[in-house]
């Protein structure tokens, strides 16, 4: 069985993470793979409305996604199974981007929070995980 934990750094994301931990042993997991997914706006990097040339939102967009790295990392770790994937993928839509990538890549199941952090989607519970449900072809657990 291969999963795709969408990781967020939320409780609800830890939670989810948690949960693809237990999944190693009681089936037959394979493969685990953990994405975040960066959403960014040209707003991130000129927040005063400043101009901002594309090197310099190219350069902090590699350290935003450094620390973003790392944390996914150190997130990994607590797997205690050594082949735990981490990835980072940019996009503005979180949920088509877990979905879709979950899709092309033939994975059994995707585990994600009941409600993470991001945007303005914040404000609505569960935007996130409740579109891949409602869109995503392959099996779905959301964990609360």
């Amino acid at each position: 069985m291969k999963i795709l934990v969408g990781y967020d750094g939320s409780e609800s994301s830890k939670k989810a993470l948690e949960m693809a931990k237990k999944l190693i042993s009681t089936c037959d997991v394979f493969k685990i793979t953990m994405i975040h997914v960066e959403q960014h706006s040209s707003l991130d990097y000129a927040p005063f409305g400043g101009v901002v040339k594309i090197q310099d939102m190219e350069k902090m967009g590699e350290e935003v996604f450094e620390d973003d790295l790392e944390e996914l990392q150190e997130a990994a770790k607590r797997i205690n199974n050594g082949d735990v994937e981490v990835k980072i993928i940019e996009g503005n839509d979180p949920a088509k981007v877990l979905a879709d990538y979950a899709k092309d890549e033939n994975y059994d199941l995707i585990v994600v929070g009941a409600r993470g952090t991001g945007g303005l989607k914040k404000w609505r519970p569960g935007s996130v995980s409740k579109a891949i449900v409602d869109n995503c072809c392959i099996s779905v657990m959301v964990v609360k």
